[in-house]
């Protein structure tokens, strides 16, 4: 059960995209140990030597094995990424090549990964694809991988990211009662206002929908041929 929720997260919002490569690590190491599959990132099994015997058949068993779930292990690293780093890194030949690879384009702490990692913070919007459950675990991934490449961002800078984030025109007139808000003081905070906020839009607009529905029956009853 939790590989697979790993998967959902790994699939929905925290796909490697390049900026996201430390929580995205993490997770892809627990879903590859649920699956007995983590050796495949650090070792690489040598073909056998040619030969006939009975013990070099068993070998060669062994090696076929191990292929088969090094290119399994692969495929799961590239089904959890987006399209451009995965056409970057779906020619390796084995997990630990790709794993190794990884490590050393996205796992140093620059001050350009730093920036990139901060602008994408400041800059990010809401999927409208999204919940807003969905919205809050995007932004509280990109909070932990600054924290991890050494920024750590105060309650007041996350709350007004969060914030900033939200589309306008639906949320503008709630943007500006939250950021006058005083009783907000941390992301949890913020989370807790829009669920519950979210909610109520929810149940608006599905009044709304049935109203307009009970108007078009209503028309429809006084002229039949409408």
């Amino acid at each position: 059960m939790a590989s697979k929720n790993i998967i959902a997260d790994l699939n929905k919002g925290e796909k490697l995209n390049g900026t996201n490569y430390d929580i995205w690590h993490r997770k892809v190491q627990y879903l590859l140990n649920e699956q007995e599959l983590l050796d495949h990132l650090t070792n690489v099994l040598t073909p056998p030597e040619e030969g006939t015997t009975a013990q070099h058949r068993r070998d060669e068993q062994t090696y076929d094995v191990w292929c088969k779930k090094d290119k399994s292990t692969c495929f799961t690293l590239l089904s959890c990424m987006h399209d451009d780093p995965l056409e970057e890194f779906e020619n390796f030949q084995t997990t630990k090549a790709m794993w190794d690879q990884l490590r050393l384009k996205y796992g140093g702490t620059s001050a350009t990964r730093l920036r990139a990692l901060t602008l994408r913070f400041n800059q990010y919007v809401m999927d409208p694809k999204h919940t807003m459950a969905e919205h809050l675990r995007v932004m509280s991934a990109m909070i932990r991988e600054m924290r991890s490449a050494g920024n750590d961002f105060t309650d007041e800078q996350q709350i007004l990211a969060v914030i900033r984030s939200l589309p306008d025109p639906l949320w503008k007139d709630i943007k500006v009662v939250l950021t006058h808000n005083e009783g907000i003081k941390n992301f949890d905070d913020i989370s807790r206002h829009l669920e519950l906020e979210a909610e109520r839009v929810d149940a608006n607009r599905s009044a709304t929908l049935v109203a307009k529905a009970g108007q078009r029956n209503g028309r429809k009853a006084v002229d039949p041929k409408a």
